[in-house]
């Protein structure tokens, strides 16, 4: 299996192991956690190391976060090792739908950011997700703007596009 790693996406970050049956711990990167039903075959994917093809044996909601256990792995040491600090991914058409005004961060980034009048302001380089809102990282010649994603300023996104209001105050000269 080849895989681009910046065309997959990730649903779950491993942070540790649990138990002695080489479960491990993970922290949900998505909306839907049924989507954990569908899955069987996923990629874990870690900083340096090769891309690691799984099969996803079971899954279960704990208080903490999910608990996954995958073939192969039967000892904490093993799963401690191979899977943690790895982050669960799949491929692009195995994305959950979002429900309708919502958007993945991957498809926001990149987009033109222009205001109402349609003068290109510069290009969203990142999403950065704050306790209260994202915020969009708009970049350009000029310099940086950052916009709150709420309403108050961001009045259509589409794709490739963003068109946002009242952020002349939030423009540095």
């Amino acid at each position: 299996m080849t895989t681009d790693p910046a065309r997959r996406v990730a649903v779950a970050y491993v942070s540790r192991t649990y138990g002695v049956r080489g479960e491990v711990r993970a922290e949900t990167l998505t909306h839907c956690l049924e989507r954990f039903d569908a899955l069987s075959d996923i990629v874990l994917q870690r900083d340096g190391r090769p891309d690691l093809p799984l099969k996803l044996e079971r899954w279960r909601v704990d208080g903490k976060g999910l608990l996954l256990k995958f073939a192969g792995f039967e000892a904490p040491e093993t799963a401690r090792a191979e899977l943690c600090k790895g982050y669960v991914t799949v491929a692009p058409d195995q994305v959950a739908a979002l429900p309708e005004g919502t958007y993945y961060i991957d498809d926001i980034v990149d987009s033109i950011v222009v205001d109402q009048d349609g003068h290109e302001l510069g290009r969203i380089a990142e999403v950065m997700q704050m306790p209260s809102t994202d915020v969009y990282v708009v970049r350009s010649a000029k310099g940086e703007i950052l916009v709150p994603a709420i309403s108050d300023f961001v009045v259509e996104i589409g794709p490739g596009r963003v068109v946002v209001q009242g952020i002349e105050e939030l423009i540095t000269q």
